[in-house]
């Protein structure tokens, strides 16, 4: 094989590695920057109003707001909780909520997409109430 053909594809592959890791810095920082209107806005009251509903209930839940995330927590066990947060470490950043529970011994960890790229700005309250309230079941059962 020719060194220029060689050459060639190998800058074009670089080239098109650069403006592909280009695209994706350019949709992070827009998924941040709604991102972070989404847990003013949405993402927080909502999680803190389940939190309010589920305490007159009878369950025990917090919600807590570290570093760009919302987590409900129970307050028997810091282990289960449900977390939403913004994924930016693949090729689309994905709105995420993570679901750890335990039982006994036993840990279950789950993830569920909540909006991914273009998605993310438009996710609603209504949408983020259904899936939160169907990943609910196992903590509240008896």
């Amino acid at each position: 094989m020719e060194i220029s053909l060689v050459r060639k594809r190998v800058r074009d592959s670089i080239e098109q590695a650069r403006k592909t890791a280009a695209a994706r810095r350019t949709a992070n920082q827009e998924a941040t920057s709604a991102w972070e209107q989404l847990l003013e806005q949405v993402v927080t009251p909502v999680m803190q109003q389940v939190s309010q509903v589920l305490k007159s209930e009878g369950y025990g839940f917090r919600v807590i707001t570290p570093a760009a995330t919302v987590r409900l927590t129970s307050e028997r066990s810091a282990d289960d909780y449900i977390e939403v947060a913004l994924d930016t470490a693949g090729p689309v950043p994905v709105a995420l909520a993570r679901v750890n529970r335990t039982r006994g011994r036993e840990r279950f960890a789950d993830e569920h997409i909540l909006a991914s790229g273009d998605t993310i700005p438009a996710l609603t309250d209504e949408r983020l109430l259904d899936l939160l309230t169907g990943m609910l079941g196992p903590f509240v059962e008896r």
